[in-house]
């Protein structure tokens, strides 16, 4: 394809008049199973873990050349927590790598090398799914703080871990331990210090631009949020609600907290989205009546995308205070694990087999409203269209 072309389809797809529903760029496209994408702080690549049904590994697609490229084997288990795993300079992603004694937390450079080993036998996860367990960067980049598991459940991991030739495993669910606490140490792994000691923290979360990490906890009887400085003092309750929270994020000020409320138990099945500031007061529902999950901020805190399992269609944005309510499509039911671009221009997504891109109308531009979503696409949509059409020369 020569430059003459190339400026001819940019102008092309600039100048589309606005639609109802965003067109989906298709970022992968083969037989791996494709999943939590993270775009790097500038915008300039996206990592994800890719597995064949039996083992994965982590890619690095660069957004200027197309091609995935894969920076650990897929011999074991290499995978991310549910939280960003670039470090805020962008020089580092901090993974969790397998063994038979379960998943420890690893560092390493964006294309696989200087790899380094944080936690020995640190008990990360404590069995099938990486659901409320994590780890999560300082914004200066010098700690991370981490959910551990207090107890052994290597006997799960070796059966998990058994070769496929073996049989499918036989796993005892209720041998495994959920209960544990957050602990942090500095980036290289030094210097580790337990913050709680109730065995019921987990999901922590640093504060953008701040010395406090939340996290959940159900020492008040209900799942809530709340904060602490970084060593360990000054524990807060934030949120009080009827039912358990099951997720949250900050905004990218640090200023405020999304979550996802549960409908109490005996009533009508509901997930609904809440703002609250980060000492506890301004609490406001967002949403209601819906099964709405996972908000994630856009980069300048105006607004918030969500997943929803019992809407028209799975992935929304709104405000951040709830208006101007906007369906992403064409609708995938599938489609999850939502990250907004740096530029804030597009979001990409899974659907558990492949990535997309899903564009955003700018939400800086004073003519658009609200966001309502259109067919323009930013600079990084632009991109991911050429490396769509390179794909196919």
């Amino acid at each position: 394809m020569n430059q003459k072309t190339i400026c001819i389809i940019i102008l092309l797809i600039v100048c589309i008049p606005p639609a109802a529903a965003a067109p989906v760029v298709q970022l992968t496209n083969d037989s791996a199973f494709d999943a939590y994408p993270f775009w790097s702080p500038d915008g300039a690549r996206i990592a994800f873990v890719s597995s064949d049904g039996v083992h994965s590994g982590i890619r690095v697609m660069e957004c200027d050349d197309g091609g995935p490229v894969q920076v650990t084997d897929n011999l074991s288990w290499n995978l991310f927590t549910e939280f960003d795993p670039w470090s805020p300079d962008g020089k580092k992603l901090l993974f969790l790598s397998g063994t038979e004694e379960g998943l420890d937390l690893w560092t390493m450079n964006p294309d696989g090398t200087r790899r380094m080993r944080l936690t020995e036998s640190g008990r990360i996860l404590p069995g099938l799914t990486l659901s409320g367990y994590g780890a999560d960067w300082s914004a200066d980049g010098r700690r991370i703080v981490y959910t551990s598991c207090l107890f052994d459940n290597s006997a799960v991991w070796k059966t998990l871990l058994a070769p496929a030739a073996e049989g499918p495993p036989a796993v005892n669910l209720s041998a495994i331990r959920k209960d544990a606490d957050i602990r942090i140490m500095d980036a290289d792994g030094g210097n580790k210090k337990q913050l709680t000691t109730d065995g019921d923290a987990r999901l922590p979360l640093w504060q953008p631009h701040g010395d406090r990490i939340a996290y959940l906890s159900e020492r008040s009887g209900n799942g809530e949020i709340w904060t602490m400085q970084s060593d360990g003092t000054g524990k807060r309750q934030v949120t009080f609600s009827d039912g358990n929270v099951s997720g949250y994020s900050w905004s990218p000020d640090g200023t405020r907290i999304a979550y996802v409320v549960a409908a109490p138990p005996g009533t009508q099945p509901e997930f609904s989205l809440w703002v609250i500031n980060s000492d506890g007061s301004g609490s406001e529902q967002l949403t209601t009546g819906n099964r709405d999950k996972s908000p994630v901020w856009s980069p300048d805190g105006a607004g918030i995308a969500f997943r929803s399992e019992s809407r028209n269609q799975a992935l929304w944005v709104m405000e951040s205070d709830g208006s101007g309510l906007a369906s992403l499509g064409p609708d995938n039911p599938a489609f999850m694990m939502q990250q907004w671009s740096p530029n804030g221009k597009a979001i990409v997504v899974s659907d558990g087999n492949d990535l997309y891109a899903i564009p955003l109308e700018d939400p800086a531009a004073p003519a658009s409203p609200g966001f309502g979503v259109a067919a323009a696409a930013g600079a990084l949509l632009l991109t991911a269209c050429l490396l769509r059409l390179k794909k196919q020369e």
